[in-house]
């Protein structure tokens, strides 16, 4: 209120300027520091090797396991032991290259996308 009565604004003394500026580079920087967050590292967003590898062999063992599991199901309860098993582990064995085959395809495109699809060399 003294301020006032003086004719200056308590937002016109140097202090205060000081203050708006440190707010306006603290504005900036958190900016920055988020937008880097953001956006994925390169190499970071696709995973690492190992993680890939590991998804591919879950996917071809996982089916292998239902169909063959299904077809055990399947023997005990129509007493066709071991035939149904057999069929089974094959259309899950198909399954599950299926499967890693269409894996293989969405990791590679995310890593062209991720690339920029630069194939230039």
């Amino acid at each position: 209120m003294a301020d006032d009565q003086d004719g200056k604004s308590p937002l016109g003394s140097p202090a205060e300027k000081g203050r708006n500026s440190d707010l306006a580079d603290f504005g900036a920087r958190l900016r920055k520091t988020q937008q880097a967050h953001l956006k994925p590292a390169p190499g970071r967003g696709r995973g690492t090797a190992m993680g890939i590898a590991f998804r591919l062999t879950t996917e071809l063992v996982a089916g292998v396991f239902v169909g063959g599991a299904i077809g055990w199901v399947l023997d005990q309860w129509l007493g066709t032991t071991p035939w149904l098993m057999l069929v089974f582990f094959f259309i899950g064995v198909a399954a599950g290259i299926l499967n890693v085959y269409r894996a293989a395809q969405q990791i590679t495109a995310a890593a062209e996308r991720d690339a920029g699809g630069d194939h230039s060399g």
